[in-house]
């Protein structure tokens, strides 16, 4: 079934007349659309997508006839699909429970007398199942994360500054008609103890490690990819870190299977550290799903009830951070198959000393 086809079948299996989406992730996902401005109305035969004068062609342009276009403005759009419900005959609209503001949910009741249907974990679901097209559109994204990170070892030296790696980053993305899919960590000595560092001025030092966590958009799918490299020698403790988190990130890797339960793979992977001692130093989870977001279904976490599924695309991500020292992190983007995984990543692992 296609994209639309699941959806409908799911209104039928909960007795809903109608679908309302209006984040612009959910909108991307169904409809390819990449502007920031538009609602999609689902109905048993038909399928609306509504934005204003701004990006009419250009929708028309990126989706052909799949839907029925409306061009209104943004303060008339209630109005249009309110004529629209009426039409149709709805009784249940499922909407973004998530999404959908306490203020929009007041108008939504106001102008519409009928009941709701909350469809985010339905959503979820589908989209943590990538079909082939988006898995193509990773792979090749995938082939441009890991040239920019193969562009930037060139200019990994001492003297350079966090912010002097991510303008040749951000540089080469852009070069190869892509963007960041979220803000590029890189973080190098004792900023590199931090998970989520800010880039700041800090110019690379002798003994560093460096952490380099990002991705691009291609096509309006999302990758992600970390390596962890060193300057000019590290001392032992840190090579010595580096590699219980290789070791971690290749048990986990392994663990990866359709079928087997998210909180399994973490569970794999943080023994790894722990029985190093070093679980105090590793808090976050081991990965998460990636999509039309950088973080989508399922969590891959200690507490996740996620069960792994052949097509999901997924992180594992491991990392350990020694304060005021620094901190290495290795992750692999990979889909899930039925027996295993594919990498879409063939980015060396040993420690890289530049």
């Amino acid at each position: 079934m296609n994209k639309l086809e699941q959806i409908r079948e799911y209104m039928n299996r909960n007795d809903i007349d109608g679908v309302l989406l209006i984040s612009p992730e959910n909108v991307r996902w169904l409809s390819g659309f990449s502007g920031d401005s538009a609602q999609i109305l689902v109905t048993q035969n038909h399928q609306y997508f509504i934005t204003d004068c701004r990006y009419i062609e250009q929708a028309e342009r990126e989706m052909g006839d799949t839907f029925r276009y409306i061009k209104a403005a943004h303060a008339e759009r209630l109005r249009r699909i309110d004529k629209l419900l009426d039409k149709h005959g709805t009784k249940c609209l499922g909407i973004e429970k998530e999404v959908v503001t306490i203020s929009l949910m007041q108008k939504y009741q106001e102008s519409w007398f009928m009941k709701y249907a909350y469809i985010d974990e339905e959503l979820k679901r589908l989209r943590s199942i990538k079909t082939p097209e988006e898995l193509a559109r990773m792979r090749e994204g995938a082939k441009i994360t890991q040239a920019a990170f193969e562009h930037i070892l060139d200019y990994v030296k001492e003297g350079v500054s966090e912010f002097d790696l991510l303008a040749e980053l951000q540089y080469f993305l852009n070069k190869q008609g892509t963007v960041p899919s979220f803000p590029p960590i890189i973080a190098s000595g004792e900023n590199a103890a931090l998970p989520h560092a800010t880039v700041s001025h800090r110019k690379l030092q002798a003994g560093d490690l460096l952490t380099m966590d990002f991705g691009c958009i291609y096509q309006g799918i999302c990758t992600d990819f970390t390596r962890t490299i060193g300057i000019s020698g590290v001392e032992e403790e840190l090579e010595m870190i580096y590699n219980i988190v290789k070791s971690a990130n290749l048990a986990g890797l392994e663990a990866v299977r359709a079928g087997i339960g998210a909180n399994e793979v973490d569970q794999v992977v943080r023994s790894v550290i722990q029985e190093a001692g070093y679980g105090a130093y590793f808090e976050h989870g081991t990965g998460h799903g990636v999509g039309v977001e950088i973080h989508e279904a399922p969590a891959i976490t200690a507490y996740s009830t996620d069960v792994l599924k052949e097509n999901m695309v997924i992180t594992i991500e491991p990392g350990i951070y020694l304060p005021g020292k620094g901190g290495v992190r290795i992750e692999d983007m990979i889909a899930v198959t039925e027996e295993g995984y594919e990498n879409f990543y063939t980015a060396a692992k040993d420690l890289i000393i530049k």
